[in-house]
């Protein structure tokens, strides 16, 4: 064991139970429960939560939401609703890698009850599109993320603005199971105008945007906080243009949303979604193993049942399931502060990993390895012959980011020891101890 694994080892202690809850995710309980919206898409699009440990449930066509629940659409999906009385249009709009540039996967917002705005509502991860739609005159609208709240005046019907939010762990920064105030994830809010001029007000101060070719976008993080003004943009960018259809090279996963959408409005979200998993392991062709494993895995971490996607994390026959696994599970860490912990402790009492395997796993899930430093090269290719699948994979996984990949060697985290053995071996050659990976130099 070098330096650096004993450096992030150090200091690890058990996980209080306070330090397990997601602390902050919901609304208090002293909030009203009243319906504020009507629900305007296809059943199926939109899924809801009313409280923890409770099943999710698709939401009916022209249904009534209310506030206080946890509204979801999946990666990939589309969910409309309206205001009630009719005055904003809110669409969550999920996302896969292969549909669109923006970092998010599943869209989620919280409704709240309000007298002096059209629409107040939580933001907690992903993508939204708001729109004015009164017959005459400006909506108002009061958006709060963690950490910050703004408030959008859309100035006339039809004006609209497109609103990302993604959370992640920086890379570098380390798991501990004694977080401070600073030990939480990064969170950058993205404002784009679509259509018309949205005044923007945070902190006091209030920017103009309006649609491109002018000031559309603005940005939020919670380190820096907001932007000093609003930045020019000469088009649109696709992340928010609603318009946009998915590219020909994700055909194979929108008949996979497809299929689930078809299949939802007669059966339980989380069955819908393991019958994709179990079609997956019948497919024939990569393309569509790829497109059923990686929309069932990411919806399965977006409504936390980790416990399916762990168990896709350490399937020895289906490398997309693994792959998709490791995506979806450092998105779900960096979605909310003290994930991380949860899943450190889910690993030791549910799939009777030791502390020290189960800190592993949250350490290369947080790409805590520093990049520059060649100890990171040595212990990522010392886990390729780590006895459990799961730290195999990961370890695969940060390799094939961090390296070029004229010098990559092939490797299988479920291949037989022996051929483990000699992948390990020639990486240990590609890239020896204490060095840092380089570029096979060009034939002259």
């Amino acid at each position: 064991m070098n330096r650096t694994t004993i450096a992030w080892l150090v200091g690890l202690a058990t996980l209080s139970p306070a330090r397990a809850q997601e602390l902050g995710t919901r609304p208090p309980s002293w909030e009203p429960r009243v319906a504020v919206a009507k629900y305007l898409s296809p059943v199926g699009s939109l899924l809801v939560n009313e409280q923890p440990g409770q099943p999710w449930r698709s939401a009916g066509q022209r249904a009534e939401l209310y506030s206080r629940d946890l509204l979801l659409a999946l990666p990939g999906m589309q969910a409309r609703l309206e205001t009630t009385p009719r005055a904003v249009e809110l669409i969550l709009w999920g996302n896969l890698p292969e549909m669109s540039e923006f970092h998010g996967l599943q869209s989620a917002v919280f409704l709240h009850d309000s007298r002096a705005f059209d629409l107040d509502f939580t933001l907690q991860r992903g993508r939204v599109l708001v729109a004015n739609r009164k017959e005459k005159g400006a909506t108002r609208v009061w958006l709060r993320v963690d950490g910050a709240a703004f408030q959008l005046t859309l100035a006339e019907p039809g004006d609209a603005i497109c609103l990302g939010l993604h959370s992640f762990w920086p890379r570098g920064v380390p798991f501990t199971l004694s977080p401070g105030p600073e030990d939480v994830p990064a969170r950058t809010l993205h404002f784009l105008v679509v259509k018309g001029r949205v005044d923007l007000k945070v902190n006091g101060t209030q920017h103009s945007l309006s649609a491109p070719p002018g000031p559309a976008s603005f940005r939020w993080d919670s380190v820096d906080g907001p932007e000093a003004g609003a930045r020019n943009r000469r088009s649109l960018e696709a992340w928010a243009d609603l318009s946009r259809k998915a590219p020909p090279s994700a055909n194979g996963l929108v008949e996979v949303i497809d299929r689930y959408a078809a299949a939802v409005k007669s059966k339980e979200p989380r069955t819908a979604l393991f019958d994709l998993l179990d079609s997956a392991a019948n497919e024939r062709q990569r393309e569509a193993v790829h497109a059923a494993a990686e929309f069932a895995v990411f919806s399965l971490a977006a409504i936390n049942d980790i416990d399916r996607v762990m168990q896709a994390l350490e399937n020895p026959r289906q490398a997309e399931l693994r792959k998709a696994a490791v995506i979806a599970l450092r998105h779900w860490i960096g979605d909310a502060p003290g994930r991380d912990g949860r899943l450190y402790q889910f690993l030791m009492d549910r799939l009777r990993y030791s502390k020290a395997q189960a800190a592993t796993v949250l350490h290369m899930l947080h790409s805590a390895l520093p990049a520059g430093e060649p100890d990171t090269y040595e212990t990522l290719i010392a886990y390729l012959r780590h006895e459990k699948l799961a730290i195999r994979t990961l370890a695969w996984w940060q390799l094939s980011h961090l390296v070029p990949e004229d010098i990559a060697v092939p490797y299988d985290p479920a291949a037989s020891p022996e051929e483990r053995v000699r992948a390990y071996t020639a990486w240990k050659k590609a890239i020896p101890s204490g060095s840092l990976p380089s570029r096979k130099p060009k034939n002259k």
